[in-house]
């Protein structure tokens, strides 16, 4: 299960890990908080019943942009393979103002529901500093541990939701060295504020080519030209080729002289 703020995390973050997942079988779910930001400009006139998306005045408005959204991130998880998405919601740019009891409670649901065995989200430092990102963060470290406590949250999910403890939580980690490879290229949003170095490497490979299409369902952030316009093709395939991940819990055995935060192969590693 992978957890994100906005539509669009999958794909920029995420992809590689749900590819790569998705071809080694699993079963996948994405639960996005979010299903857009409210442009106070779309407060124009509706278009007509069957109308244009976008303002003829004010081309670059789209006016419905939260179900635009959604409908991109439904055609990216497709494309990715994913098995089911769960939308909660709420607005974009709030998650930091939120009742965060509420927002961990939403979290813990999804997971009862599904079971996942291993579950994604974006490390403390949101990977580009946004607040949605690291409130998801946090509501995600601590969800992994409510949905096994068999009295968390009891009033609050329906009865059927018996607790359900993952095996693994990983943290979206960008390495200095990363966004350093792409020198002038990289946009000054992608900074490392978190320096935990990763313990899996993920290197995508052809997924990348999947990754990229991805990204590219996402036209109203990206525009029609595409997400990396402006970067060479070397660059932008340089950047896209892998994903970075830090197991930082665990509830699988640890062997002796091992530690939980040892590099892993892969997303499973100890899983039966």
């Amino acid at each position: 299960m992978v957890v994100v703020a906005h539509p669009g995390d999958e794909a920029f973050g995420f992809a590689g890990a749900i590819t790569d997942a998705v071809a080694a079988g699993a079963y996948v779910v994405v639960v996005c908080a979010t299903r857009g930001f409210f442009d106070p400009r779309l407060l124009d006139k509706a278009p007509a019943p069957g109308g244009r998306n976008r303002s003829y005045a004010k081309p670059v408005v789209w006016r419905n942009i939260d179900n635009v959204r959604e409908d991109e991130m439904r055609r990216s998880v497709a494309l990715l393979g994913v098995r089911v998405l769960r939308m909660l919601d709420y607005a974009e740019d709030t998650l930091d103002k939120v009742d965060f009891d509420e927002l961990v409670s939403r979290i813990v649901e999804p997971i009862r529901m599904h079971r996942p065995e291993v579950l994604i989200t974006f490390g403390p430092d949101g990977v580009t500093g946004d607040r949605d990102h690291q409130a998801i963060s946090r509501a995600v470290d601590l969800a992994f541990d409510a949905a096994g406590r068999p009295l968390s949250y009891e009033d609050d999910l329906e009865e059927d939701q018996v607790a359900w403890r993952c095996a693994k939580l990983y943290h979206l980690v960008l390495p200095a060295e990363k966004v350093a490879l792409l020198g002038d290229a990289a946009p000054d949003e992608l900074r490392t504020l978190d320096v935990s170095r990763p313990t899996l490497h993920l290197e995508l490979g052809e997924l990348a080519v999947v990754k990229l299409a991805a990204i590219n369902r996402h036209v109203s952030q990206t525009g029609s030209s595409g997400a990396f316009a402006d970067w060479t093709p070397e660059v932008r395939d340089r950047f896209l080729a892998s994903e970075d991940y830090r197991l930082v819990r665990s509830n699988l055995p640890v062997a002796a002289g091992a530690s939980p935060s040892d590099a892993e192969r892969g997303l499973f590693d100890g899983l039966p």
